[in-house]
């Protein structure tokens, strides 16, 4: 299952966000001092990225883990975007490229 880039939250805990491809479905994996301590997603049907993120604080508050920061939650829904891939990830790369060009 194609894994994005960490995003770390505090000192000791990190999110990985996750594709599945077959079910195009979006997860977002919860890591603590180095081990995997829960996955947000599993056992839902997260096709976007928004609906992943609209409910990760109440998983996070669960599990111990303070709300990630608006920086953070901007890292980590770039990922989820570019892995799922299609038209919303070419959009987020030709902004990235030229954003005068993309973003008003």
């Amino acid at each position: 299952m194609p894994q994005g880039s960490a995003v770390p939250i505090g000192e000791t805990a990190r999110l990985v966000p996750v594709f599945d491809p077959v079910l195009r479905n979006l997860a977002v994996q919860l890591w603590k001092d180095g081990d995997p301590a829960g996955i947000h997603g599993l056992g839902e049907t997260y096709s976007c990225p928004d609906d992943v993120l609209d409910t990760l604080g109440e998983f996070l508050t669960e599990a111990g883990i303070r709300s990630p920061t608006a920086a953070e939650y901007a890292v980590l829904a770039r990922e989820l975007i570019m892995l799922k891939g299609g038209p919303d990830a070419a959009l987020l790369t030709m902004a990235e490229k030229d954003p005068q060009r993309f973003l008003f």
